[in-house]
């Protein structure tokens, strides 16, 4: 097996297969020109960035596979069904995903969000609705033997464009063993602590998260909310804090390093997650293996990583009716230490059996050796 990535990927690559060595795994490090790697650095330019990396990439496989004669490419995607690979130009058997990107904010929940969301959103809605006029995306599903799509949305979108694909649904992301042990914090004192974590941008869903807090704990002294990441929505999320008088009780932290992060999860009662259109969730699935009941939405990555057994899940209706919702949660959840305690336990569980990383490898493993039947 050949795998080309990026050059900085070098370093801890090495370091993990001089300690677990793999026979006949070998790496090909590649980045494109200095002068262009800039546009990685811009929000914008990320996606101009990765179609030439992609295009410098596919030179990089044919002069492989010229000389070792590859019998399958398999292209791990950026998560997004629009943006282009070159790979099926190998005339080989092809693998694209595990994809993502079908995934939408429903409309009714737009209506707050400022004019830049809003135009993002419809862009987002376009490229979607014009799907089967994009070069790129035909060229990469019209070639593939196998799409994997990482939620229900996405293979529902690309299921509709051919029935008779051959398409398997995959959450993309995934957990180290060493990581289940995570120490788990007392979750059964009386001070309550709802955590949030992940970028503050409009889909994210915390206008919902800290509105329902409000309802449920504005009169309780000892409650409190921890939001921990930073981005553009950071102001409007504390002016909601503000109206809804409770900004004494929420606590914007910013980013923070990721072993932070896990010690403040394992110091947490409940981790509150109402993202509209999330893929396969790290920090959720970190969540769960800090032993947190979960509440989000039942919609795109959340839906297919939580069960009701390992937390609560809101189907999406209106943004009143899912603040009401979410505040019944965290109601019954701050209410019931018992039930936190078996839900959090189901969940160390559920990442256990089928969201480490080893089990996605023998997925994977076994797509590869049914490809030809």
């Amino acid at each position: 097996m050949w795998v080309i990535t990026r050059l900085n990927n070098k370093a801890a690559i090495e370091s993990e297969l001089r300690e677990h060595p793999v026979p006949a795994l070998h790496f090909v490090y590649y980045d494109i020109a200095t002068w262009l790697r800039f546009w990685k650095k811009k929000e914008r330019g990320l996606y101009l960035y990765y179609v030439l990396w992609q295009m410098a990439a596919y030179v990089k496989a044919r002069k492989l596979h010229d000389n070792h004669h590859f019998d399958v490419v398999h292209h791990v995607t950026f998560g997004n069904l629009w943006l282009p690979t070159f790979m099926p130009f190998l005339g080989i058997r092809f693998i694209w995903g595990p994809i993502g990107g079908g995934e939408q904010v429903p409309i009714l929940y737009r209506s707050d969000y400022s004019a830049r969301a809003k135009f993002e959103e419809f862009m987002r809605d376009t490229i979607l609705a014009t799907l089967s006029f994009n070069p790129f995306f035909l060229l990469a599903f019209r070639n593939a033997d196998l799409v994997l799509t990482r939620t229900q949305n996405t293979f529902e979108k690309v299921r509709g464009m051919d029935r008779h694909k051959r398409i398997k649904k995959m959450v993309e992301t995934g957990v180290e063993k060493q990581n289940l042990f995570v120490k788990s914090g007392a979750k059964g004192n009386r001070f309550l602590k709802v955590i949030s974590v992940g970028r503050l941008i409009h889909w994210k869903g915390l206008d919902l998260a800290i509105r329902a807090f409000a309802r449920a704990f504005g009169d309780n002294s000892t409650a409190r909310m921890l939001i921990v990441g930073d981005g553009p929505d950071k102001t409007r999320l504390q002016e909601i804090c503000l109206s809804e008088r409770i900004i004494d009780k929420v606590d914007f932290v910013g980013y923070l390093a990721h072993e932070k992060v896990l010690e403040h999860m394992s110091q947490s009662s409940i981790f509150l997650m109402p993202s509209l259109k999330e893929g396969g969730s790290w920090v959720l699935l970190e969540a769960m293996t800090c032993g947190l009941p979960i509440i989000c939405l039942d919609i795109a990555g959340a839906s297919e990583i939580v069960n009701d057994k390992c937390g609560i899940k809101i189907t999406p209706d209106t943004p009143a009716k899912t603040v009401q919702e979410l505040t019944g949660a965290l109601l019954k959840l701050a209410h019931d230490y018992g039930l936190r305690k078996r839900m959090g336990e189901v969940g160390r569980k559920r990442v256990r059996s089928l969201f480490c990383w080893d089990k996605k490898g023998e997925f994977i493993r076994e797509l590869y050796e049914r490809l030809d039947q």
